[in-house]
């Protein structure tokens, strides 16, 4: 088992990882959104508010519940 010094005196390994996103506004709340990680495939989801929301639909998921989602992940 390893001491703290020796620990410290390990080479450590970064990985940099980039993550990008560009919304768009289709109609009222509804959002088109390309995104991932730079150089990587990307990916398109649609956002949407729902009807509680002047403008919303709820013709896709909000983006509080693509949050939550991720942070569930």
């Amino acid at each position: 088992m390893m001491n703290e010094e020796q620990s410290l005196q390990q080479p450590r390994h970064h990985r940099q990882i980039e993550v990008v996103a560009e919304a768009t506004t289709v109609h009222g709340w509804r959002k088109q959104v390309v995104a991932g990680q730079r150089g990587e495939e990307q990916f398109t989801f649609l956002s949407d508010e729902g009807s509680y929301m002047p403008g919303g639909q709820g013709t896709a998921p909000t983006p509080l519940t693509y949050f939550v989602s991720g942070v569930a992940l």
